[in-house]
């Protein structure tokens, strides 16, 4: 079913997990199956912390796939397209999910976030962390679960939000560690990839030519579609399509955009040759894909 794209707005995903809603901009799940999320890829309009306690599934990220397993940990932003599939029965996980603006309500600096490396683009999605670093995440979780529970606290929300601050400083130590490792570990042609899913992520509205994303990175479009096939199986202008399609489907699924308004979205000259590239790539064209894909 990865043909459905769906948007989940906070109070949705409330509705579907939230254990002790603090407001409608932050909440604490318990352990949960992500079952109801697992058919289609949606993006949240909030910023997911999850880390996995039990059992296996695929977690596929802006159309990178990760292993789920325990210790390991989503970090998920607004920017980010997910799907949580083929997860084992016993596939359990506890997360946090808040607004932006929860944060800086009471934060002077409005760009607070975007200090912590895992909130970046290009950063990686889905760090594995040792048993240790995970025991600690999961102390502050229940930590955190605690505090909720009281009610009627006049301060609850502060207290919230100043362990919330404390979980993004630890988690960004584990991060850091973890980032070491794997650029440690990265060759030159898997450092290219991610230079060059950096840039997709970032121009891919507004370029979908190999040339544009080549002459960026200074190398030839044959060299870095071989490099990209080499390291992902795909070549540099499926990455490409795909992520038009996927920002596509996203758009598409909601229905208070015309067609004609996620052409220009997107970036095509007009109406038509959007439809021309979406059916060549989908197989339908945009309006029987709106139709099949429901709200």
């Amino acid at each position: 079913m990865g043909n459905k794209v769906g948007q989940l707005s906070l109070s949705k995903f409330a509705d579907l997990y939230a254990d002790s809603l603090v407001s409608t901009d932050f909440f604490v799940a318990d352990e949960k199956q992500l079952l109801s999320l697992s058919e289609y890829p949606y993006r949240s309009d909030g910023y997911i912390i999850g880390i996995c306690t039990r059992g296996t599934a695929q977690v596929e990220v802006n159309l990178q796939i990760y292993e789920a397993r325990p210790g390991a940990m989503l970090l998920a932003t607004p920017f980010h397209v997910l799907r949580i599939y083929n997860s084992s029965d016993d596939f359990l996980c506890r997360f946090l999910v808040f607004s932006k603006a929860f944060l800086t309500e009471s934060n002077v600096n409005s760009h607070f976030l975007e200090s912590f490396g895992y909130f970046k683009s290009a950063s990686i999605p889905v760090i594995y962390t040792c048993d240790a670093d995970a025991k600690m995440i999961l102390d502050i979780y229940l930590l955190m679960q605690q505090k909720l529970e009281r009610g009627h606290h006049p301060y609850r929300m502060e207290i919230s939000r100043s362990i919330l601050t404390t979980l993004l400083y630890e988690i960004q130590s584990v991060y850091e560690k973890q980032h070491t490792i794997i650029k440690g570990k990265q060759t030159r042609k898997q450092e290219l990839n991610m230079l060059f899913q950096e840039l997709v992520f970032h121009h891919y509205k507004g370029h979908r030519n190999v040339q544009y994303y080549a002459d960026a990175l200074y190398v030839s479009p044959k060299h870095l579609t071989e490099t990209i096939k080499d390291v992902t199986g795909r070549t540099a202008g499926e990455w490409i399509d795909d992520a038009v399609i996927l920002e596509a489907k996203v758009l598409l699924r909601n229905h208070e955009i015309s067609i004609a308004r996620v052409a220009d979205d997107i970036h095509f000259p007009d109406q038509s040759s959007f439809g021309k590239y979406f059916k060549k790539h989908t197989g339908m064209s945009p309006s029987d894909y709106r139709e099949v894909s429901g709200n």
